[in-house]
Order: C-alpha cells, then sequence, then structure tokens
C-alpha cells in the first residue's frame, strides 16, 4: 500500500460511519486470513473454535488497531504498514476503490449507487426525491466528465 495517509483517512471514515468495533473485528478478520503473523504487530483470534466471538480479543484489537493508527511514533507507523493490506482488503468494495483515485468504476459504482435510491425515493413518495435525484444526475455527471476527458 502507497498511500497510508488516503488509506488511514478511509478506515478513520468507515470507523465514523460504522463504529471501531465493526471496523477491527473486518481487519483482524484480513488480518488472519493472511496469515496473522508477524514479530511487531500482535492481534488476538477474534472467535474461538466453535466460531464463538471472543468480545475481549475484539476489544483489545480495537484499542490497539486505533491506537496505532493515530499514532506518530515509528513504531505505531511500521505496524500500520504492516497491516495495511489487510486494513485494505476489510474495507467495503467502494471505499478501497476510492483509494486507487477515481476511476470510472468507481464513479459508475457510486452512480448505481445514487439511482437506485433515487429510484427507491420515487417509489416510496419520499419526500427527499428531488434530492435523490440531483444525487444521480450528479454522480452521472461525474462520470461523463471523466470518460470525456479520457
Amino acid at each position: 500500500m502507497e498511500n497510508i495517509e488516503k488509506l488511514k483517512d478511509e478506515i478513520s471514515n468507515w470507523a465514523a460511519e460504522r463504529g471501531q468495533e465493526h471496523v477491527a473485528i473486518e481487519i483482524s478478520r484480513m488480518w488472519f486470513l493472511f496469515g496473522g503473523e508477524s514479530a511487531t504487530v500482535r492481534l488476538h483470534p477474534i472467535e474461538d473454535d466453535f466460531g464463538r466471538a471472543d468480545w475481549r480479543a475484539i476489544n483489545n484489537n480495537r484499542q490497539q488497531i486505533f491506537r496505532w493508527l493515530r499514532g506518530e511514533s515509528k513504531a505505531a507507523r511500521a505496524k500500520v504498514r504492516e497491516l495495511a493490506d489487510a486494513m485494505a482488503a476489510a474495507l467495503p468494495a467502494e471505499r478501497r476503490a476510492r483509494l486507487g483515485g477515481v476511476s470510472v468504476q468507481y464513479l459508475l459504482s457510486v452512480a448505481i449507487r445514487e439511482f437506485a435510491a433515487a429510484v427507491i425515493a420515487i417509489l416510496l413518495g419520499a419526500c427527499d426525491t428531488p434530492q435523490r435525484i440531483a444525487g444521480a444526475l450528479n454522480a452521472l455527471q461525474d462520470t461523463q466528465r471523466l470518460t470525456s476527458a479520457q
């Protein structure tokens, strides 16, 4: 992962939206799927052999991960770099796509999401229908601008 600061920002925004616990669980899962061994990064398994959640381990991992993300020390930065692949893999697809910069695929995924929200608003007669339609049109215009520039 070349731009750690963008990754840290994306993780922080995701945590603000979904909660640190959720984000820590997803990062921990990816860390262990990728092998989960390191001399410096020590995360605890978040499930026992029967698949039951270990809440103490989840809380410890959450505290460590977010302490490292906030940390400015050389050790904290090294741990974040070591966790970077697991963190990027844990991100939801749209957030992960945003890390690579603006691309047609990313803009189309945003446009599809916005159009789906607009259609639902129209079907349900929502009071924010005009805003949803405007959001969908803006997303389509962003995609058009990028494809016209290529």
